[in-house]
């Protein structure tokens, strides 16, 4: 991660848990940064409710593999996600730094994202990424 410090973030992409016929909740789901360069962080929820974080290579798409199969006709989608709340207010701005958010346990659930002075917050519940 340290070599993503100073770099603009250039994209947000969002996976949404996509039911035919009923409405996608646009506020869980992992997420990825995408930063100047190619290179990313892939923030997603693990079985545990922990957040895992993975560092991604703009060659690959090795991240996404796991949420590509279809389940009784829903199936995850991937959108681009730069332009919404609360994503829209960080992009363009450089990473300056990263905090951990840790439950009782220790385990980290959460994370503190400083872009420029401002904030972005991704923590699990109920083993989502949230908003």
């Amino acid at each position: 991660m340290e070599m993503l410090i100073g770099r603009k973030l250039v994209r947000v992409q969002r996976l949404s848990w996509h039911q035919p016929g009923e409405a996608d909740n646009l506020s869980v789901g992992p997420v990825h940064l995408v930063f100047e360069g190619g290179q990313g962080i892939f923030f997603a929820g693990g079985s545990d409710w922990s957040l895992e974080l993975v560092e991604t290579d703009p060659e690959s798409r090795v991240w996404l593999d796991v949420y590509d199969y279809d389940w009784y006709g829903s199936r995850w989608l991937l959108r681009d996600a730069s332009g919404e709340p609360p994503f829209a207010a960080v992009v363009a701005q450089p990473f300056v730094a990263m905090e951990p958010v840790r439950n009782e346990v220790d385990q980290v659930i959460g994370v503190n994202l400083n872009f420029g002075g401002q904030t972005l917050t991704l923590q699990t519940w109920g083993g989502e990424v949230t908003t």
